[in-house]
């Protein structure tokens, strides 16, 4: 009979298995994996300010300063300013980063369907099911 322990380790190692796998997936975009994240978090939680977006990411605002730097030579986000702080920007996706972010996007749901060929429904509810407790449980 297995221990929470083993199902511990077991749950560990598939999930770094499986991020691996992921990560070549978001390697094959041709934009870092940095950028990558930063890019979701703008196009999954609208226009941020470079303190917010660090700690959406879990950054020194220093480090993500480098990422938008790097993320505004490639035009794939702006800087506009904030309409009710002139002392503060935002950072917004341009189409461009958009574009990048949903195909990378695309290309993660196009695996993720793969894996799941073949597997029951009910296997698929239950395991998004246990995941979501988990996440809850944070």
């Amino acid at each position: 009979m297995s221990t929470r322990s083993d199902h511990a380790r077991q749950l560990n190692s598939k999930i770094t298995h499986l991020i691996r796998r992921i990560r070549h997936i978001d390697e094959s975009q041709g934009v870092g994996r940095a950028k990558l994240s930063a890019l979701a978090v703008l196009h999954f939680g609208g226009s941020r300010s470079l303190t917010e977006l660090a700690k959406a990411e879990l950054v020194t605002p220093t480090t993500m300063h480098h990422i938008v730097k790097g993320l505004l030579n490639d035009k794939l986000v702006r800087k506009l300013p904030d309409p009710t702080d002139k002392r503060r920007q935002e950072i917004r996706l341009t189409p461009k980063g958009e574009e990048v972010i949903m195909k990378a996007q695309a290309a993660r749901l196009t695996f993720l369907e793969m894996l799941l060929v073949g597997q029951p429904t009910k296997r698929i509810t239950e395991t998004i099911a246990l995941l979501e407790a988990m996440e809850e449980r944070q």
